[in-house]
């Protein structure tokens, strides 16, 4: 003989319990406006504009801030909260992209032209007049030779 009866009879027991106790859970709550603005944070960093991400955070920390100066949050429940945000804006500080520096463009100055130096004129093997003996002031070619007498 086969016995089926306990077996059914344990599986409608096993799903007349999960129907009540599904029937106990209370629908889920609707979110808070602190759990919507965490959603948008979490919403902005995911695509990418974490900018904007750091920025809704900030409003968030400054709600909370003002609440509990307000009285409306408890002192430790705010510092709690501002921990986490603290800790979210860590991490999306270290996801966000450095900017990197634009150049800008310098206008070099056209290089000034050097005065070319002054040769020295060559010197005269030959002994004649020409050339100076070194008393000149070095601006000409060289004047006449020894003065006589």
């Amino acid at each position: 003989m086969i016995r089926l009866r306990p077996a059914v009879g344990s599986a409608t027991l096993v799903a007349a319990l999960a129907l009540a106790l599904t029937g106990c859970t209370p629908p889920p709550a609707a979110p808070t406006a602190w759990q919507t603005t965490v959603e948008t944070v979490a919403s902005q960093a995911s695509s990418g504009d974490y900018a904007t991400a750091l920025s809704t955070l900030d409003a968030l920390a400054a709600d909370v801030t003002a609440r509990r100066d307000a009285g409306g949050v408890s002192s430790d429940e705010a510092e709690r909260l501002l921990a986490s945000i603290a800790t979210v804006r860590a991490d999306l500080t270290a996801l966000a992209p450095t900017p990197t520096p634009t150049p800008t463009p310098t206008v070099e100055a056209s290089p000034t032209p050097e005065p070319a130096p002054q040769q020295a004129p060559p010197a005269d093997d030959k002994g004649g007049e020409k050339g100076g003996n070194g008393g000149g002031n070095g601006k000409g070619p060289g004047g006449p030779g020894k003065k006589d007498g």
